[in-house]
């Protein structure tokens, strides 16, 4: 696989799809950046951006906005299904994505409300794993979502649960008086 290493600056642009923001690094709080890049006009959907990675030393810079992208989870690593030149399966590892949250003290309605997937590649699939910080491009996809959207979904369908509970034992207690 060759790929060829140019700054954010050179690359195409994709229109509505995927936008090109710097995520790490930006003074912007991820609801400006939302609504900078047409997300209140999206319903139940996502943000893509390509966005280089800010080094500082041998980590990544994850400071955005007046907090950070703290990550959740363990990385996954990305494998290869099948290789395409002799059509064999493949597993080799050939990313990894990771997950974030967006964290500034709770001192703003941003906090804990933003989600971060970021998807990076490696130059050569490797067999077993390597350091979590260890980057082959300057550049990742990203994922931007608001959790929000999803926790008053959940509210909703909990808050209705619980009240056809509640209303089924007022209907029990009411039979058995």
């Amino acid at each position: 696989m060759v790929v060829e290493k140019r700054p954010l600056t050179s690359m195409p642009q994709y229109n509505k799809v995927i936008h090109k923001c710097n995520l790490f690094g930006n003074k912007r709080e991820p609801s400006e950046i939302w609504r900078d890049y047409g997300g209140d006009q999206l319903k139940d959907q996502d943000l893509y951006f390509v966005s280089e990675l800010q080094r500082n030393g041998l980590r990544i810079q994850r400071k955005t906005g007046r907090g950070t992208w703290s990550e959740t989870e363990t990385y996954q690593n990305v494998k290869d299904e099948v290789d395409e030149i002799n059509g064999k399966s493949n597993l080799d590892v050939i990313g990894r994505k990771r997950k974030f949250r967006y964290e500034n003290g709770n001192t703003s309605e941003d906090h804990a409300v933003w989600l971060l997937d970021e998807y990076s590649l490696f130059k050569k699939a490797c067999k077993n794993g390597t350091s979590s910080n260890c980057y082959d491009f300057d550049v990742v996809i990203c994922r931007l979502r608001r959790k929000g959207n999803m926790d008053n979904s959940w509210k909703k369908r909990k808050c209705s649960s619980q009240d056809q509970s509640n209303k089924k034992m007022k209907r029990d207690q009411s039979t058995r008086r």
